[in-house]
This record gives structure tokens, sequence and C-alpha cells, in this order.
């Protein structure tokens, strides 16, 4: 059995004295950190959505929002590359009313709605990219092309969007402001053409339009809720019938 002298044991000891100050450190700086630094840790860490809110309100929060710099802020607010998105119109008209609504993607520049039943199943699709559009139905080996000129995939899921607001002139805009609404910061415009008024709001969650109320002659005739999920679309929904690129992918 091997015999340890003094001069090495001292050298054993110094060394069990070392590791266990190493371990202490560690427990006090790292494995007990205060709430503020674990936060500080998982701020480098936030998802996309948690990313775009920071520094959307970032922005908007440098700012009192009113009519003349409203367009500007909202021109400046980040949005995801990628989303997908449902659509709801509610249409009012003769003392009754009546819902439509479709499923919005967008990915790489490229738009793609899903127009829905009432039983939720998609009845025809469009695909729109570079100035061009393609309608097809489910399951078809076959599409439709078209120009859409100034025609949107948004005009025609009879929704606007953030870009709406931007293409009004100033003299449209008679009203704007901030404020808290189910749990998020709301940016809110309010419109007038004659006697047609547009009520736009757009989320600082995601830069992008989450309602909107149109009235003309003291009535609602319309009501959007537009509601956007983390989902990101798949390539796949891009590709049309006998093709094996998206749209987008010119390669």
């Amino acid at each position: 059995m091997k015999k340890f002298n003094p001069p090495m044991l001292a050298s054993v000891a110094a060394i069990v004295v070392i590791i266990t100050l190493l371990i202490s450190l560690y427990l006090s700086g790292v494995a007990y950190k205060v709430p503020d630094d674990i936060v500080s840790i998982l701020d480098e860490r936030l998802p996309d959505n948690e990313q775009i809110f920071e520094q959307n309100i970032k922005i908007a929060g440098k700012v009192q929002i009113n009519n003349d710099n409203v367009k500007q802020v909202i021109r400046s607010l980040a949005r995801p590359d990628a989303y997908k998105a449902t659509i709801t119109n509610t249409l009012f008209y003769d003392g009754t009313h009546g819902s439509v609504s479709c499923i919005q993607s967008f990915l790489n520049g490229a738009y793609r709605v899903d127009y829905l039943t009432n039983a939720g199943i998609i009845e025809h699709s469009q695909i729109t990219y570079d100035g061009v559009g393609y309608a097809f139905k489910p399951y078809s080996n076959e599409y439709n092309t078209f120009n859409i000129g100034n025609f949107s995939s948004n005009a025609d899921a009879m929704i606007p969007n953030y870009q709406t607001i931007l293409d009004y002139p100033e003299h449209y805009i008679t009203g704007s402001r901030m404020y808290e609404e189910n749990g998020q910061m709301i940016i809110e415009v309010d419109t007038q053409i004659g006697k047609k008024i547009g009520i736009y709001r757009i989320s600082l969650k995601n830069g992008m339009l989450y309602s909107a109320d149109f009235s003309e002659d003291g009535k609602m005739v319309r009501q959007i809720q537009i509601n956007v999920s983390n989902e990101i679309p798949s390539s796949t929904d891009f590709i049309l019938a006998g093709q094996t690129k998206p749209v987008y992918d010119k390669s």
C-alpha cells in the first residue's frame, strides 16, 4: 500500500480546498442567480414574435402618436418574414349579418389565400407572386393564371393590411392613438372618406393588422378580425399542380 508523505498530503488538501471554492463560486454566481439575472439570460433566446414586440414597443414608445406621425411609426414597425393568419369578415346588411373566412399564408414574398366554407373546408385557393395570380380548387390537377395588376391577395380576401393605412393621404386620417387591448399594445387609426369611416388597429406584437371596422352613413357595414399564428407556412403550399418548385423559386 502506497504511503503519502506530509508534502503530498498538503498538496492534496490544497487541491480539495480549491475545488471546494470553485464549487461555491459556481453555486453563488450561476446556479442561484437572482431573477433579474435569469431574465437577462433568457432575453437572448426570446422567440421571434417576442423580439418583434420588443423592437416595436421601443419604436412606438419613443413618440406621442398623432395624425402627423402615425404613418411613419407604422411604416417603421418590425414584422415577421413568414406567417399564417385566419381572417374573418363579418358583413352587415338588411338588419342581419354573415361571416366569411379564409386562411392567408405568406412566405418569401408569395401569398396564398384559402377560402373556407361555413364548415371550415377549403373551397378554392389562390396564390399570388410577382404580379401573377394562380387560382385552383383543392386536389385539382390544373390551375388558372391571371395578371393581378392593382389586385392583391389582401383585397381579394376582403381585408386591408397595414399598407392600406400608408396609402391613405394624410387628410383622410382623422384620429390616431396607442393603447392596450386584450394584453397587447395597439395603434388605432381613424379614417374618413365622405360618409365612409374606417377604424384600423395595428398590433405591436407583429406589426400587422389586428382588426378593422367599417361604417357608412352611421351604420356598421363590415368588421374584420385577424388572428396571426406562430405557424410557418410550408414551401409545399406554394407549389402548383404539375410543378416541382414553389412559385417564388426561379432557380
